[in-house]
């Protein structure tokens, strides 16, 4: 189960908290700067859009069933190469903390949807967290994000949207 948002709030940071450069230009460039489009939008209903677009990728794999999220999304389990973003947006017991690694290489980044209390996605995103081929991972409480760059030093990150 989540811990409450306010135990978040307390433990995280912001953009000031962050030594990784990487880390650092996602949430100054891609994340916190204001933008019309998403004006009116909870931050969390335009996380998703926000990493989108920051990142701009050309394939996206996709667990679960808010493909809507994202444009030309293909489902995971049918790709046979690497993609440049993945989303699981609801548990499936078929998709493990291998497969996601050998769907990412360096530039990859993963979402996972954790808005729904659900005790499996959470799970997922602890194993996610242990792993030692996800080098940077991120907690923003609704979402868990995560990279396998082999210049990265392992590092968990827990920062406000």
């Amino acid at each position: 189960m989540k811990e409450s948002y306010f135990k978040f709030w307390w433990k995280s940071g912001n953009e000031h908290s962050v030594h990784s450069p990487f880390i650092f230009n996602l949430l100054t460039k891609g994340l916190y700067p204001k933008d019309s489009r998403w004006s009116g939008l909870a931050k969390k209903d335009a996380f998703i859009s926000r990493l989108e677009t920051y990142y701009a990728p050309k394939s996206i794999g996709s667990v679960g069933e808010n493909k809507s999220l994202l444009s030309n999304v293909v489902d995971l389990k049918t790709i046979t190469g690497v993609v440049d973003m993945i989303l699981v947006s609801k548990y499936d017991q078929e998709v493990s903390v291998a497969l996601l690694s050998s769907k990412m290489h360096n530039e990859s980044v993963l979402i996972v949807d954790r808005r729904s209390d659900n005790m499996e996605a959470e799970l997922l995103w602890a194993d996610i967290i242990k792993d030692e081929k996800f080098t940077a991972t991120i907690d923003f409480y609704y979402f868990g994000v995560a990279y396998v760059r082999s210049e990265q030093l392992k590092q968990h990150f827990v920062l406000r949207m």
